[in-house]
């Protein structure tokens, strides 16, 4: 590899000016200007780069309104991201020419001629594969080495009409809750720049939040399209696995190892533009692309009885922390207000023990493998990767590996039966114990990992934030032991999380995701109500 004889500091000094070269000196603003500003949401709009007609599309659209637009020939502003080091490769002068092309091969063709996503900006992860990109993943042995292809998900979205012009970063090994490496450095949390930006996908939330992106695709074998959107405050869903093309999308993990799969899935301004992009790639031939693909065919259902909602307030491992219990209750009772909405109370069985058969999957093989990426240029563990203990975690022989397939077989037949016994058509609670905490302190995929284990499709809404009101309480308050304790003690008090959001996470079954989108529309429209 051509990387291999260098050191990771060499490799990322010149990997940053190489980015900063690729961002054009008007749209460049003084980092001094806004380095002490704890929230930085404001930026684009008082920077003085964006005219008003500017401003007016990066902060009033979401990627369903700007199609439209764009089907209708209007021109729009390219996105652009301020401040949060949430960018890793950027192509904007790619993506711009691209532009133009589609123009031009489209011209006055009709509505019906365009293809379905026509010059819509969609961002993407950095793991996924861009022709002519470096796909790091924020490892000193992966840069200087672009792809020669498109991933599956990049290859079809041209198709489609999209234009992709930037990708986002993410945490070393892409198995943390920090977005954090030693190439690209750290992403901040837009909201409040000393809570962590959120991982594994966390370029892709701060982007989103500050609306450099309208729609972005991201990967979650974890939480780690879930955890970024709890943490900026935006839409993150996570299909089941194979509906969404991955192939082409760089894992660090050993490779063979066929344990917890990733999904890829959307982030978003609303929930509308989930739906658009499933609907749009399972419309579309997914099979074509990669062979890994569930290609199954959307379909538009319609509730025929009253939504039958399952609620857990909490998984049974750890406490939510007072703003996450308040926003979770208020968003419970605004609900049973509603005539076509029923509420069943559940307990997620045997949650516990599932995660420690979901930490193992994760580490099959145990640690040499990631050790040997980081020893080709010299890396350091970063603190997060540190933090969340997986590099100490010891593999398994393949007896074990066979006893992780049979309970977690066992687990999906509890979980069928949970969801048919209770006739119940998602599950609602709360998305983590708690909302974004301060950097390199995620160290629990809690609450998320479980439908990953399960495979089963899962969504955040954004409904609120911390308040003044929401003051911490004491550590008996924490149910479940003392791992509880610690996690809950996190939670100081409103003044430390000032801005961050909080919000529901909405859970379906296996493969019945339009379903599970269709249940979380009707409930962010009670919920977030205009």
């Amino acid at each position: 590899m051509a990387s291999q004889m260098k050191n990771y500091k060499v490799l990322a000094a010149a990997k940053k000016a190489q980015q900063q070269d690729k961002i054009p000196q008007s749209w460049r603003i003084s980092a001094e200007k806004f380095q002490d500003a704890p929230n930085v949401m404001d930026v684009p709009l008082s920077c003085g780069l964006l005219d008003e007609t500017e401003a007016k599309i990066t902060s009033d659209y979401d990627a369903t309104a700007v199609l439209e637009k764009l089907k209708a020939r209007r021109k729009l502003a390219n996105p652009r991201s301020f401040q949060t080091n949430c960018l890793t490769e950027i192509f904007f002068d790619d993506a711009i020419e691209r532009a133009k092309k589609l123009d031009m091969e489209y011209g006055q063709k009709s509505l019906d001629a365009l293809p379905p996503l026509f010059g819509l900006p969609i961002s993407l992860k950095d793991s996924f594969q861009v022709a002519g990109y470096d796909t790091s993943t924020g490892m000193g042995c992966y840069v200087d080495e672009p792809a020669k292809e498109n991933s599956a998900l990049a290859a079809m979205l041209i198709d489609l009409g999209a234009v992709l012009y930037c990708k986002t970063n993410l945490p070393q090994t892409i198995m943390t809750g920090d977005s954090d490496n030693n190439i690209f450095g750290r992403t901040l949390n837009p909201r409040n720049k000393s809570l962590t930006a959120g991982g594994s996908t966390g370029g892709e939330g701060a982007l989103i939040a500050l609306r450099g992106s309208i729609l972005g695709v991201g990967t979650d074998i974890g939480g780690s399209i879930r955890v970024p959107a709890v943490c900026n405050g935006i839409y993150g869903f996570r299909p089941s696995v194979g509906l969404i093309p991955h192939g082409g999308v760089r894992d660090v993990t050993t490779p063979g190892t066929d344990g917890i799969r990733s999904s890829a899935g959307p982030m978003a301004t609303s929930l509308r533009d989930c739906s658009l992009l499933l609907k749009t790639i399972l419309q579309a031939d997914t099979w074509k692309y990669d062979s890994t693909s569930i290609s199954v065919s959307w379909t538009d259902l319609q509730p025929v009885r009253k939504l039958r909602i399952g609620v857990a307030q909490n998984e049974g491992v750890f406490t939510p922390t007072p703003p996450v219990r308040r926003a979770f209750n208020q968003a419970v009772h605004l609900l049973r207000g509603n005539d076509n909405i029923e509420m069943i109370p559940i307990t997620l069985p045997n949650v516990g023990s599932h995660y420690q058969d979901i930490i193992s999957y994760f580490a099959l093989l145990g640690s040499d493998y990631y050790y040997e990426q980081l020893a080709r240029t010299g890396e350091p563990v970063i603190p997060s990767l540190q933090n969340i203990g997986l590099l100490s975690v010891p593999g398994t022989d393949l007896k074990g590996f066979f006893d992780l397939n049979v309970r977690r077989a066992e687990a999906a037949k509890n979980y069928l039966k949970l969801f048919r016994d209770n006739e119940i058509d998602v599950i609602l609670m709360p998305p983590a114990a708690h909302t974004a905490v301060p950097l390199d302190h995620w160290t629990k995929a809690a609450y998320n990992c479980l439908w990953n284990y399960l495979d089963y499709p899962a969504i955040v809404v954004p409904t609120d934030h911390v308040r003044d009101t929401d003051s911490a309480d004491h550590l008996s308050n924490a149910q479940f032991g003392p791992e509880d304790e610690k996690l809950y003690s996190l939670y100081t008090g409103p003044e430390q999380y000032k801005n961050a959001p909080l919000g529901i996470m909405v859970v379906g079954y296996k493969h019945k995701d339009e379903t599970l989108l269709k249940a979380a529309a009707i409930l962010d429209s009670i919920l977030n109500k205009a």
